[in-house]
């Protein structure tokens, strides 16, 4: 819910989310101030891993009103993003807005008693507060804690523990016997660096995900597999399903069920994940393509990770670690593993602890995370905007998509419902997420392959034609291409208001 006249914004983060609410936000008049506890913007791409970067193709993953120059590398490194992000900041006068080394410690509501709430906040030179008419947080779905497990023993081990953010360089994993727990991007990537210069480099996962190809059967760019409405009308209906969609999973569910299958023998064939690993276990994952890739390891691996544990460079392990010993790891399936250096690739934990008590109580505890109108609003807390919580294959287009209408819905372009009805639709987005969607404590944000659909519902609330394909074949290109930042960069920008759509 969005109350009485918003002039001043307090955005709390300086990644893509919190950049692209600002330079919306400039753009429409309002006064913003972004708050950034680091010491440099961009947050997850400000300080990430050794050769850390996009997993996607560079058109896929850029502000829409401002791609990346042509020069720029596919599947974008991190540092090049994050310099990227640098000349966004110049680019959209956000730079003179950006508060770094500033880290928020609370939001309450406001002293004055006005629409809005208090930041109080915490700098090198010390504390201080400033109040806003509405407050975004941006940042992310994750914090900057670690996600670790506890396992037995570690106290005595004689080696050392790392977090995947931790290896800055090959230095840390050369000539050493290195354990990777995990399964995500992360964890592959640490282990293919792990086996360029460690001796012995195990991996050790609970469960197995469909991958997703560069390109499928390495001719065709994976978007146009995965990114375009064909897709979104295979997969699992989403909550307010059309009329066609409804049909195709009806009447025409055995076709929709061949297709899938189709899609996991190629995928089986492409990553040969019939590859033995540790106690004749294989690659090939348990859940249906269509269901897994909700889940929370879905990812793009690295090309020549699957051969690194064909060829047994990388030793692969479908188990759970037991605990530690002083030499290394006891996994539940009975193994010992030797290690000197064993790296968590387990992801990061969720942090709204400079919420105040009021909010978080508001929000509840549940263990998938808290649900929100359109993934950015509850109604029990008005002039308080979640951007970021929403978790797609093309996030950056995504947030921006999310910029515009939070901007649309301040300037009042957008009807936004009474607070049963917004009440109605979390709840009802809610059963439907967990009524088939694998879990995972992020799921309340989880999008996906259903981007399409709630990118549509976006542009629906504020009057904008959902349907961004240009050109005679426009129809065609509908169903089959896949949506990319370009097509959204007239959204973005705000020039859609100002010319209809192009037949």
């Amino acid at each position: 819910m969005i109350t009485g006249k918003v002039s001043k914004v307090g955005i709390i983060g300086s990644g893509v989310a919190g950049l692209a609410a600002a330079r919306t936000l400039l753009a429409e008049g309002i006064e913003c101030t972004l708050f950034e506890r680091g010491a440099r913007l961009g947050g997850v791409w400000a300080d990430g891993y050794v050769n850390f970067g996009v997993q996607v193709q560079k058109e896929l993953y850029e502000f829409p009103d401002w791609p990346l120059p042509p020069e720029a590398p596919n599947f974008t490194p991190g540092e090049y993003f994050q310099a990227y992000l640098e000349r966004y900041c110049e680019r959209f006068q956000v730079r003179p807005k950006l508060r770094l080394n500033t880290r928020v410690t609370s939001v309450e509501r406001r002293e004055d008693g006005g629409p809005g709430w208090d930041l109080h906040f915490q700098t090198p030179e010390g504390g201080g507060s400033e109040p806003f008419d509405l407050v975004v947080v941006a940042t992310g779905l994750y914090s900057e804690v670690p996600n670790i497990p506890d396992y037995p023993g570690r106290d005595g081990f004689n080696g050392e523990v790392r977090h995947n953010s931790e290896i800055k360089t090959h230095d840390l994993l050369a000539g050493r016997n290195v354990a990777v727990i995990g399964y995500g991007k992360s964890a592959t990537d640490v282990a293919g660096e792990a086996a360029a210069v460690g001796k012995d480099v195990h991996l050790i996962f609970r469960d197995t995900h469909w991958p997703v190809p560069r390109k499928l059967a390495g001719i065709l760019p994976f978007k146009w597999g995965m990114l375009n409405r064909l897709t979104a009308t295979l997969i699992t209906p989403y909550v307010h399903p059309s009329a066609v969609v409804r049909w195709v999973h009806g009447p025409g569910k055995p076709l929709v069920w061949i297709y899938w299958r189709l899609v996991e023998l190629l995928l089986r064939a492409q990553f040969k994940l019939d590859t033995k690993i540790a106690h004749g276990r294989t690659l090939l994952p348990k859940r249906p393509v269509e269901i897994d890739c909700f889940g929370e390891s879905t990812m793009v691996p690295r090309p020549g990770f699957i051969d690194l544990i064909r060829s047994g460079r990388i030793s692969a392990h479908l188990t759970e670690v037991e605990r530690f010993t002083e030499t290394g790891l006891l996994l539940h399936d009975g193994d010992e593993i030797s290690a000197d250096c064993v790296v968590f690739g387990t992801g990061w934990k969720s942090d709204y602890s400079f919420l105040s008590q009021e909010i978080l109580d508001v929000l509840g505890q549940d263990d998938d995370g808290f649900y929100l109108y359109r993934h950015m609003l509850h109604p029990d807390l008005p002039n308080l905007v979640f951007l970021g919580r929403a978790s797609t294959f093309l996030s950056i287009v995504t947030y921006s998509l999310q910029a515009r209408w939070l901007a649309e819905a301040v300037s009042g372009r957008v009807a936004l419902p009474d607070r049963a009805a917004m009440l109605e639709e979390i709840s009802l987005m809610q059963h439907w997420k967990r009524g088939w969607m694998p879990f995972s404590s992020a799921r309340s944000a989880r999008i996906l392959l259903h981007m399409a659909n709630y990118h549509d519902e976006l542009l629906r609330d504020f009057g904008a034609n959902p349907l961004r394909k240009k050109g005679i074949f426009a129809p065609l290109k509908e169903l089959l291409a896949p949506y990319q930042s370009s097509d959204y960069r007239e959204i973005v920008s705000g020039d859609w208001r100002d010319r209809p759509m192009s037949a």
